[in-house]
């Protein structure tokens, strides 16, 4: 029990000090009037020393159950009491930055809107928190404290990397579909921290091996992405971190092809600029970086010609030995109109040369379907694992804008022409905006619209697809996600389930509300009956771009 003594007596302090002779007299036989105010012991139960959430999905709940050694249990309606929550990270770090203060930002103050109960999104990065619960008795200024640990999980550890466009001026977002554990997946959204404000996305790449690297692209800059926060800022502009000398194109795409000799070693990565540039970084040498250009002829020249965002190879994992030593990878040049391939070398050696080459037209005894000197205009391309390494190529003609299917197996040691399908009579294939080609099966997506169609590339027939997608919704993007991974057997994760995942077709779409009606479903595909059927859905995303599964490698 704890007493706190009010006198009643008041003397003015001049007083007492020239009658102090006299008061230390008095003081001994004064029988004075006092009241003594007891001051309540006050206790807070009902939440756990350790709170556990999961960032940017649960909400941080805390529901205090007060009692008074006096008054007994405190009411939340009680008007003499406030309550506040403070939040700090247990440790170093800052809550975020003051912008206007220009410093950091050591704590974050968090009042009930009514009542004592917290409940606030766990809006924060995955770490250890401290939250101070603060009762103040609002009659005396007592103020009693207690604090207690926060546990912050990662939502970002595994799961797809969904692109988006929002709103009207297309702001690049970062949603995701976490898979926070084998029976719990969850659809969050705006989980790149720090990433600067730019629009029109294009594309998001994750590389798992070699360390892994993690970047967005759009039509204002690439920025690289934290691998295991998935923040990034200001000063991860792509070229500073991946260019040997100063580069200021704009990258809007990035791309690899990896290589054998080392199931952790992704090779050969490209990247393109929005005025056609190409440029390779070998990652077999420690430290490298993005050199000199690539679309030229000649090696050491700049640039000569425009090359097509888009690259095909093998998708083999891990390559045969019959091809180990001598990639191809299979790229278009939009200003001359042929086909041209970069002929890597293996990964013990770099006997390349830094160009890309002409293709030789196969030979008398050779399948000779069509000229690698097209004449048309680029439209898709795409690598498969369907027949050793079989890439596909859409081009349209300039003068009648029919569109043909072209088939290059790049799998082996010089490329192989297998497919063409000249002038394809399909259902507005003319109007196509998006495509996709199995890896197992000859059938090949495309939409217009909100349209979905299958085509078999083998009996040349196209059928429509039942998605369900309402009339004011569109689909903007189709996918088959085969996994970068330079050997599968380097996964984490590599069960049945799992590995079959890459042969499901991702059909994004938004509607007209381009901040949350962006949905991402995955449909199982039957290439014997050439039929699809719903496996799973998720919805609330912004305008879906691109869709890219954050793998994780055995470490």
């Amino acid at each position: 029990m704890k007493n706190i003594l009010y006198s009643k007596v008041k003397v003015a302090a001049m007083t007492m000090l020239l009658a102090a002779p006299f008061l230390a007299v008095s003081c001994v036989e004064d029988n004075g009037t006092y009241d003594y105010v007891e001051t309540p012991e006050i206790t807070i139960t009902g939440i756990p020393e350790v709170t556990e959430v999961l960032a940017h999905v649960d909400n941080i709940k805390m529901n205090p159950i007060i009692t008074s050694s006096t008054e007994g249990q405190i009411t939340p309606d009680n008007p003499n009491f406030t309550i506040q929550y403070r939040f700090g990270h247990k440790g170093m770090g800052s809550m975020g930055v003051d912008s206007v203060a220009m410093k950091s930002i050591a704590f974050k103050d968090v009042t009930p809107a009514s009542g004592f109960n917290l409940d606030t999104p766990a809006d924060y990065n995955p770490g250890l928190y401290i939250i101070w619960l603060t009762l103040t008795d609002n009659r005396t200024g007592v103020v009693t404290s207690k604090q207690y640990d926060v546990s912050i999980g990662s939502t970002t550890y595994e799961g797809w990397l969904v692109l988006c466009n929002e709103g009207s001026e297309e702001r690049v977002r970062l949603d995701m579909i976490s898979r926070i554990s084998a029976d719990r997946t969850e659809a969050i959204y705006d989980v790149c921290a720090g990433l600067p404000n730019i629009h029109h996305a294009t594309t998001v790449n994750m590389f798992p091996s070699n360390g892994g690297e993690m970047a967005v692209f759009s039509k204002e800059g690439a920025y690289a992405l934290d691998m295991e926060t998935l923040e990034s800022s200001k000063d991860w502009l792509y070229n500073n971190m991946y260019f040997a000398i100063p580069n200021n194109e704009n990258i809007i795409h990035e791309d690899l092809c990896s290589g054998a000799a080392y199931s952790w070693l992704n090779k050969y990565q490209f990247c393109f600029s929005d005025n056609g540039n190409l440029y390779l970084k070998d990652n077999y040498a420690g430290g490298a970086s993005f050199g000199t250009t690539l679309a030229t002829l000649h090696e050491g020249s700049n640039q000569e010609f425009r090359v097509a965002p888009a690259m095909a190879c093998t998708w083999i994992r891990p390559w045969s030995s019959d091809y180990n030593f001598a990639p191809n990878i299979l790229f278009y040049d939009i200003d001359n109109l042929r086909f041209l391939m970069f002929m890597g070398s293996g990964s013990f050696s770099s006997s390349y040369k830094l160009q890309l080459n002409v293709i030789s037209n196969p030979g008398a005894d050779e399948a000779n379907l069509f000229n690698y000197n097209t004449g048309r205009n680029f439209v898709y391309m795409e690598g498969t694992r369907r027949s050793g390494g079989l890439s596909y190529t859409i081009f349209e003609d300039p003068a009648t804008h029919q569109r043909s299917i072209y088939g290059i197996n790049v799998g082996g040691t010089t490329p192989v022409q297998e497919l063409y399908i000249e002038n394809v009579n399909a259902p507005d294939f003319d109007k196509a905006t998006q495509f996709a080609f199995h890896s197992q099966f000859p059938i090949m997506f495309y939409s217009v619209g909100n349209k979905l169609y299958l085509y078999n590339l083998g009996t040349r027939t196209a059928t429509e697809m039942k998605t369900g997608l309402g009339a004011d919704e569109q689909i903007t993007k189709l996918k088959f996600n085969l996994y970068r991974a330079s050997d599968y057997s380097e996964l984490a994760n590599t069960s049945e389930e799992f590995m079959a995942q890459q042969y499901r077709l991702i059909v994004c779409t938004c509607n007209s509300d381009t901040k949350k009606g962006g949905k991402v479903s995955f449909f199982d595909v039957d290439g014997v009956n050439n039929t699809i059927k719903l496996f799973e859905q998720y919805s609330g995303f912004a305008k879906p771009v691109d869709i890219r599964y954050r793998e994780r490698e055995i470490s």
